[in-house]
Order: C-alpha cells, then structure tokens, then sequence
C-alpha cells in the first residue's frame, strides 16, 4: 500500500482520536489514502482463557458482543469519511479476522505508516502486544496517539537524538513532517564526562534548521526529563526510536521506551 497510512482501531472511545491523528499525518506527509483496520477477533479467542470450557450460549454472547464492537467502529469511520476526504485523502475500511497482533504485522508491512492508540487499561497488555507487532513485526514507522482530544502537531518537533541507527531511522520517517515544521528541537542525553553531543547532520543534509538542548543524564528517569523539556519547548509531536532489551517482542522494552510509553501525552513518532 504505498503512500498509505494504516489507521488501527480497536474500541469507540478511542476511535475518533486515532481517526483524526491518521488523517492529519496523511495530510502532513502527501499520502493519498487512509486505510483503517478493524481486527475481528474470533470468538474462542475473545474470551479469556479461564472460560475456554463455556457453553455454546456463551461463546454465541461473545460473538454477539464482538459483532457489535466492529459495527460501532465502522459507524464511527463513516462519519470520518466525508471530512478526510474533504482534504483529498481517500479512506478505505479494512475488516479482518484473526489474531490482532498477527494480522496487524501482515497488514502493517504493505502500509507506510502505522497509526495506533497509546497502550492503557483496560486493554494494556493487547496494546502493548499490536504496538511491538507494527514496530518490530510489520517494521514500520508508527505514530502513537495519546488519550484525549488530538490537537494539531507538526508545528514544533522534539527529536530524542541519540546517535544510533534506531533513532536515524525514526528522524528519516519524520523527515516529511521536520521539512514543514516551524521549530525543531534536538534533545540529546549529556553523559557526565560524556562527548558534547551534536545536532544530526542528517537534519543539515535536508536542510532543517533546529536547535540542540542537552539533558542531564543521571538518577532521574531520563524519559521524564524528555518530556519535560519537550513540553517547555512547546512541542506538539514527539520522535524517537523504539528499543527493546532483547530482539524477543514479548521482552520488556528499554527504560526511555516504556516511560515513553506509560506517559507521554502528545502524539509519539516512533521507529525500530
């Protein structure tokens, strides 16, 4: 699917902002079409593990409840139709059965970029496990979109600069999104006794002008310090690469990952 953004939506509360956020990044990046992925879960696996011995009854209920959760999403994605392609994006509604980790991962690869909910409860652990498929299984950028309202982003970038091939492959997928910005901020960790970091020159190749900010590292979790810093700088959109403790997706997370993860509340773009 090239020049396309995969939109994955799993519940109604989140829908309306994961919509939003997939139409503005394909409008930011010149893609031509939004295509939103609704995963059907099959009812034996629906249900919790503890219940595989129920009744036919109540694997019918849950079948019912099932059929109603994507009916509720797809009525929320025909009210989104009109305003996307308002602005020239076509939309698509891609409805699939099967495990959503997997099918996202399949899915995902023939995407450009992924667009999926903050992983939190009460669906914490199936968040976590659709974002580790789009970052580590389908290996494509992924923009993580925060609870609440989605404002407008892409006007003033932080970048979680470290100078390693994750994180260059996370400023890359920006760099449609860095060219347009009015501000860019390099925010870089400062090892005590450290080498004095450097803007990318990445970021010179495209000719972006940004500012460097060098961030203590020490006792305090640094994925705060981040945020922090990115906040005070007025940044709407936040980039970063994504790291794991082993190249197993069900392993934790790095430390900054998963602060990231657990706190950040403007929208993430984030690549392996």
């Amino acid at each position: 699917m090239p020049g396309t953004v995969l939109a994955v939506v799993d519940f109604p509360d989140s829908t309306g902002r994961i919509l939003a956020a997939a139409g503005q990044l394909a409008r930011l990046l010149g893609a031509s079409r939004v295509a939103v992925l609704a995963v059907r879960v099959e009812p034996d696996t629906s249900i919790m593990s503890v219940e595989a011995g129920l009744s036919g009854e109540r694997a019918m209920a849950s079948h019912m409840r099932e059929h109603e959760r994507l009916e509720a999403l797809h009525d929320l994605f025909e009210v989104w139709v009109p305003e996307v392609q308002a602005t020239g994006v076509a939309a698509d509604w891609v409805d699939a059965e099967g495990p959503p980790d997997t099918l996202l991962a399949e899915i995902g690869r023939r995407a450009s970029y992924l667009v999926l909910a903050r992983p939190e409860a009460p669906d914490l652990q199936g968040g976590k496990l659709r974002l580790q498929a789009a970052l580590f299984e389908a290996e494509k950028p992924v923009l993580m979109v925060p609870p609440g309202p989605v404002a407008v982003f892409g006007t003033s970038i932080a970048i979680a600069w470290r100078d390693d091939g994750r994180t260059i492959h996370a400023v890359k997928a920006a760099l449609p999104l860095l060219v347009q910005a009015k501000a860019v901020h390099v925010l870089a960790g400062l090892h005590p006794g450290g080498t004095e970091p450097a803007l990318p020159e990445l970021l010179a190749e495209h000719s972006i002008a940004a500012s460097l900010h060098e961030l203590a590292v020490g006792s305090a979790p640094f994925g705060a310090a981040l945020l922090e810093r990115a906040h005070a700088l007025g940044a709407d959109l936040f980039v970063m690469g994504a790291y794991t403790h082993s190249s197993w997706r069900q392993l934790m997370l790095g430390k900054v990952t998963r602060h990231i993860l657990a706190q950040a509340d403007l929208p993430v773009l984030m690549r392996h």
